[in-house]
């Protein structure tokens, strides 16, 4: 099939846009896929925050750490109760399958813990969890 060379030089031009749009971070992609970096919002469980943080995660960061004022509509602080929730699930991750969990692995650590760690059999994947994860690991690997 033979284009005209103006749709080539669009086409190519669109291709070298995609390739040079850098990925997201996990954080980054996380909100985008939780609530579309909505600090306000409130999930069905009353998980709250961009990030979808359960109340019982809030209540346990603010007991450790009583001198840190942590709201849920600060990004910060729920960034910072995010890395608080992950990096025991990852080194847990790491320790039981001895290397770092992937991007579509560390959303499903984020989600459903119970399918990587703490259980000798993990536990399926809903198609929806995997839906969601594969969405996530295609942000951190490019806009």
């Amino acid at each position: 099939m033979h284009m005209p060379k103006p749709v080539l030089h669009i086409l190519s031009a669109l291709a070298l846009t995609v390739q040079h749009v850098p990925a997201m971070d996990r954080f980054e992609a996380l909100s985008q896929i939780e609530t579309r970096n909505n600090d306000r919002a409130i999930g069905r469980y009353r998980e709250v925050s961009r990030y979808q943080i359960l109340p019982a995660f809030w209540a346990q960061a603010m007991a450790i750490n009583p001198t840190n004022n942590f709201r849920p509509t600060d990004p910060t602080a729920a960034k910072s109760v995010v890395d608080w929730i992950m990096q025991p699930r990852c080194r847990a991750f790491q320790a039981r399958y001895h290397r770092p969990p992937t991007d579509f692995e560390y959303y499903i650590l984020w989600h459903r813990p119970a399918c990587f760690v703490g259980r000798d059999i993990p536990r399926r994947i809903t198609a929806l969890e995997s839906d969601r994860a594969r969405r996530f690991a295609c942000l951190c690997e490019s806009r």
